[in-house]
């Protein structure tokens, strides 16, 4: 009788366990807003592989090599807008401009600019902010990050091309 109780017991316990695990699972493995994973991605990473790959990513850029930056895309947010990313290197400037799908989303980048000064990086967003009236003549909001992982405001613009971003950035950035 002992042996059952105890089978029983532990039988309870193994259910229990198997269906916290199960729950546990499922929190992990639900899917993220787009917002939050192109927000990493532009935001997170990108500012990460700038400052912490001795070059190496902003060579790739510089070289149209869009291998790693579009494997990334295409994990984190999809196919698709991996596909839509395009670079361009600013002609007479050690910079590399990236432009992304029309952003959806507060915070999305329109685009980056990477600067390369001597040994060393900066790193520019272009990003869309909030109207506040129906006739709101501001688009978006330039920030810069730096090495250690914060952001600067810069304040808000009233541009949308890739011409008047790099042109402000450039001729800002001393």
């Amino acid at each position: 009788m002992r042996f059952w109780i105890i089978l029983v017991v532990l039988l309870l316990a193994a259910c229990s366990t198997t269906q916290q695990e199960t729950q546990a699972r499922k929190e992990a493995n639900q899917e993220l807003p787009d917002s939050k994973k192109v927000y990493f991605f532009q935001h997170r990473l990108l500012p990460e592989w700038t400052f912490t790959s001795d070059g190496n990513f902003f060579n790739d850029l510089l070289q149209s090599d869009l291998t790693k930056l579009r494997a990334a895309a295409t994990k984190i947010v999809s196919k698709d807008y991996a596909e839509m990313i395009k670079t361009e290197v600013v002609d007479n400037q050690a910079a590399v401009l990236i432009t992304f799908p029309q952003p959806k989303n507060m915070a999305d980048c329109f685009y980056i600019l990477i600067v390369k000064k001597n040994d060393d990086f900066a790193f520019y967003t272009y990003e869309k902010t909030m109207s506040f009236e129906q006739n709101d003549p501001v688009k978006g909001i330039v920030g810069i990050w730096s090495k250690e992982g914060s952001h600067g405001n810069l304040g808000p613009r009233t541009y949308t091309s890739s011409s008047d971003f790099i042109q402000d950035v450039l001729s800002n950035s001393g």
